[in-house]
Parts: C-alpha cells; structure tokens; sequence
C-alpha cells in the first residue's frame, strides 16, 4: 500500500516538474546540426512570433514618428529588432536594395509570415497613396496587442486546468491510501471484535 502511495507520488513529482529537454534553445540545436554535418540550406527559417513582430512594429513606429520614410524605418528596425524579426525585415529590404519596389518585399514578407499582414498592408497603402501612417500602425499595435494578450490568457486558463490534473491523479489516491484507508481499517477492525 506504501509503495503505491509512493509511485503516485513519483508520477505527481514528474507532471509538476518534467524534465528538461534535450536542446536548451534553439541555438544549440542549430549548432549541433552544424556540426554533424546536416545540409542546413533546406531547414526552414523560424518565423517571427507575434511580441517580436510587436516589438519591430514599435521601432517602425519611432521612425516614422520621427520624420523617417518607411524604407528608413524598416532599416531602423531591421538593425534594433529581434533576430527573427529582423531576418525577415532584412529579406523584405533586400529586394528593395537590388531595385524592386518596398511594395514587393512586403507582400512576400506577409505571405512568408501572417503576423505581418496588418503591418505590410498598412504600409503598402501609405506607399500606394502617400498618405501619413502614424495613426494606422497605432491600430495595427492596438490590433496586434490585443491578440497577443488573448493568446497570453488562454494559456493561462488552459495552466489552472493542467495543474489540477496531477493533484487528481496523484496526490488523492496517496491520500487516500496512506491516511483513510487505515482509519476505515482501524474502524471495521474495531467493529468486528
């Protein structure tokens, strides 16, 4: 009865605290793929995540507040922005700096990543009609802030569910089985004589 109390306990300690994996980040997994010799030219390039393509937005938005022309902006940003974000800014200017217009790396900059689209729509319309873009990319932040902070709550909501389940499963039946059990025992043992 013990050693059943004490595996459920196990099993708890293991849902509570899993054990790490086994590449640390991202980095290190690239590095050892590097160095074992893997054709690196086919793996697909990681995506901007939405608080990183928030925080590109931010810096866009200093430079064009600041007087910048949207391609000054997008190069601002592309030098301060998280690495992804970044990347996948310097793709979009790429294209500009060999001739094609800001227009094209965009549009592809949007299909590569979804969580561009309100961003590059905006700018290709301020591009297309010359127009001020300040007040649209604060309701592209607004926007982008907003969906962000959902994602954030319904993670939340999902972690007080899944930390009930090891309480369920494991710590009751150790209860039961280490304290109630012997008390009913003790009891019906007593009933008996």
């Amino acid at each position: 009865m013990t050693l059943m109390a004490a595996l459920c306990l196990c099993l708890a300690a293991c849902l509570l605290f899993p054990l790490p994996r086994k590449y640390e980040t991202e980095k290190q997994a690239v590095e050892i793929k590097n160095e074992s010799n893997i054709d690196t030219t086919k793996l697909e390039l990681k995506k901007a995540s939405s608080s990183e393509i928030l925080r590109a937005l931010q810096i866009i938005q200093l430079g064009v507040s600041s007087g910048m022309t949207i391609s000054d902006a997008l190069e601002y940003s592309q030098e301060r922005s998280p690495n992804t974000a970044a990347q996948e800014l310097d793709r979009a200017l790429n294209q500009f700096r060999i001739g094609f217009p800001l227009v094209r790396g965009l549009e592809e900059m949007a299909i590569t990543n979804p969580g561009w689209q309100s961003i590059t729509d905006t700018l290709i319309t301020s591009l297309n009609s010359g127009g001020p873009v300040g007040d649209q990319l604060n309701d592209a932040e607004f926007i982008l802030q907003s969906s962000i902070d959902t994602e954030k709550l319904k993670r939340i909501k999902s972690m007080a569910v899944k930390s009930v389940l090891p309480l369920g499963l494991c710590f009751l039946p150790a209860f039961i089985l280490l304290a109630v059990v012997p008390i009913v025992a003790s009891l019906v043992s007593g009933f008996i004589k």
